[in-house]
């Protein structure tokens, strides 16, 4: 069994706490891409406990997920982590899993903006899932760039109308 990451990384011209703060909502996070819907948010204040239903539909509809999505660790304006579990139905066919990606979102002040680094850890894969990661790294990576352009989009938008 073996690990697989992904690292993700984007520039964003607003300050570390704005970034954050955007952040904080899960819907926020996934809204660019268009494969997912994010309902069922529950934010806490701490941040710890917050959570969000995500329903991805892929393969035009064949394979379904369906993730309850939690951050559990959340540290103001540095990270935010968070742990999936859920179920995937594909053809028909219905299979639980526990312990899905960890996603880990990273906050770095640069110059007058933000650094803001996306890292996808699967953990305990089989050779045959670790394959299959490699294959679709590609196309992954396209996915995740347009979720980190999403966020930059947004919060830039939101700090170009309050200044």
């Amino acid at each position: 069994m073996t690990d697989f990451t992904r690292r993700y990384e984007i520039l964003i011209d607003a300050p570390v706490h704005d970034v954050f703060e955007y952040c904080r909502d899960p819907r926020h996070l996934f809204e660019g891409w268009p494969e997912l819907e994010v309902t069922d948010v529950v934010r806490t204040p701490e941040g710890v406990g917050t959570k969000a239903h995500i329903v991805g539909r892929f393969v035009g509809g064949l394979m379904v997920e369906q993730i309850e999505r939690e951050y559990t660790e959340f540290v103001p304006d540095e990270r935010i982590v968070s742990k999936a579990h859920g179920k995937v139905r594909f053809v028909g066919r219905t299979t639980e899993f526990a312990d899905g990606p960890i996603f880990t979102w990273l906050f770095e002040a640069r110059d007058e903006g933000t650094k803001l680094t996306f890292v996808v850890l699967e953990e305990h894969l089989g050779w045959w899932q670790n394959l299959l990661e490699t294959v679709s790294a590609a196309v992954m990576a396209k996915k995740m760039q347009g979720m980190l352009m999403a966020i930059k989009t947004g919060v830039e938008s939101q700090t170009s109308s309050t200044a």
